[in-house]
């Protein structure tokens, strides 16, 4: 029989999303308070209305993405959100047919401006189809 090896911990499939204050990267364990973070008192720790200048993530996937002269540009796929929680950008669907042929490309939030077109709810850009098209396909982490 071979010796059993002591027992080790297996690695941690987590990575810290940003270095700790002291320059090195210390990851926090899942459901660890964040140094710093102040627990939130009873009366906000749950918001039990959306408040009204709110819009919830499924209300902004599917939206259509609208250019300078009306002319959809493309479709909101996804957000992208940092470890905040804030919105830093969107992921949106331009070029193809009927889904086909379309490729991802993100923008930054604040070039989406929400409107009101003919009663439907729906966003704005000022980037035409074309330059949309040519820009950087969006790559995700794996």
């Amino acid at each position: 029989m071979a010796p059993h090896a002591a027992a080790q911990e297996p690695p941690s499939p987590f990575r810290p999303l940003a270095p700790s204050g002291d320059g090195s990267s210390v990851p926090s364990l899942p459901g660890a308070i964040r140094e710093g973070a102040i627990p939130p008192g009873a009366a906000r720790l749950y918001i039990g209305e959306q408040p009204g200048n709110t819009l919830l993530a499924t209300e902004y996937i599917g939206r259509p993405v609208y250019g300078p002269s009306k002319q959809k540009v493309g479709t909101v796929t996804n957000l992208v959100v940092d470890t905040t929680g804030r919105v830093i950008g969107i992921v949106m669907d331009v070029g193809g047919f009927l889904g086909i042929g379309a490729k991802e490309i993100t923008l930054a939030f604040e070039a989406l401006y929400p409107v009101l077109e003919d009663d439907k709810e729906a966003f704005l850009v000022e980037m035409t189809k074309e330059q949309l098209a040519a820009a950087p396909g969006f790559k995700r982490s794996s």
